[in-house]
């Protein structure tokens, strides 16, 4: 964390409620997967929800290396106006494990050949 902001692999709590259908609410923790630029530009970053729940998808990684439990929801993004929010910091998680974040995220965004449209 620099200067109160969150940065890229720091874990905050933070309360988004109300929120709707299945999204993740209430007092929880969140991990920061956005680059440093955002918040210097926009004011806002974007983080992946972390959750004790049980199900297993190619989408939740587990957290390693971390006191925080859990997996981070790498389907569940949102972008977060930290500032209008008060939030904990917990604590920065290693960088390795950032990288492995990082690199599965990317599936999110990468296009399904099956189903995307011919140009």
């Amino acid at each position: 964390m620099v200067n109160g902001i969150p940065t890229q692999g720091d874990i905050i709590k933070i309360n988004l409620d109300p929120k709707q259908g299945h999204e993740q609410a209430g007092y929880r923790p969140y991990i920061c997967l956005s680059h440093q630029l955002v918040s210097d530009y926009a004011n806002v970053a974007v983080f992946a929800p972390i959750s004790n729940t049980a199900r297993r998808y190619p989408l939740y990684v587990p957290l390693s290396k971390t006191r925080s439990t859990g997996v981070a929801m790498l389907d569940q993004l949102v972008t977060i106006d930290y500032r209008a929010r008060q939030f904990q910091f917990v604590e920065t998680v290693p960088d390795d494990f950032l990288q492995k974040l990082l690199s599965t995220v990317i599936l999110v965004f990468q296009p399904n050949r099956r189903t995307s449209p011919q140009r």
